[in-house]
């Protein structure tokens, strides 16, 4: 049996897509293997989560900081930024607030 990797990693980008579909795919891909190489501290991620329209951005931005820290700034008409250390599982929950429209960013390891 022949397997086709191009297949398989077509699939999975669907796949990661229909899971995390407000996130940018390359900052994800990014993330999975960051975090996959330095297990023991999640990795530096600056993100814009552009918001809908209309969101009370400073509630937001309030909420995000406490819960998880993040050095937060207000950014354009619809953005929030953030910088901090996160991995999957806290983008996706950032991800799936209703008041998210989609997550940009870049992501580096994360420094001791």
């Amino acid at each position: 049996m022949t397997v086709d990797p191009e297949a398989i990693y077509d699939t999975f980008l669907v796949n990661l897509k229909k899971t995390i579909p407000k996130v940018d795919l390359e900052l994800a891909l990014k993330i999975f293997l960051y975090e996959r190489k330095m297990r023991d501290v999640y990795p530096a991620v600056e993100i814009d989560i552009h918001c809908k329209k209309g969101t009370d951005r400073e509630r937001m931005l309030n909420f995000l900081r406490s819960k998880y820290g993040f050095m937060m700034s207000l950014h354009g008409n619809d953005e929030i930024f953030a910088k901090g250390n996160m991995n999957m599982s806290i983008l996706k929950q950032i991800s799936d607030n209703p008041q998210v429209e989609e997550i940009t960013g870049s992501v580096t390891i994360a420094s001791y």
